[in-house]
């Protein structure tokens, strides 16, 4: 984290900007008090594809059949063992 004068980051706006995208984050500040902090916003989220994930679980749900409730807690468990 870097903290920067609000004077300096008026003069060196264009390499405080670099910074942050590179994902520094950078605070301003006035006298020895924190004004500002700029940092790079999240990258956007991907849309789910709600079709897909609903044959995804209607494959799933196919491919246990056949399984009874104790077998399929077993699995669970050995799963959570690794």
């Amino acid at each position: 984290m870097r903290h920067v004068s609000i004077a300096e980051a008026k003069e060196k706006f264009d390499e405080l900007i670099r910074l942050v995208r590179a994902g520094e984050t950078v605070v301003l500040t006035e006298g020895s008090r924190d004004i500002l902090e700029m940092k790079a916003a999240p990258a956007p989220m991907k849309p789910v594809d709600i079709d897909a994930l609903q044959r995804d679980l209607a494959e799933l749900r196919a491919s246990m059949k056949g399984f009874t409730l104790e077998e399929l807690a077993e699995f669970r468990r050995e799963g959570q063992k690794g």
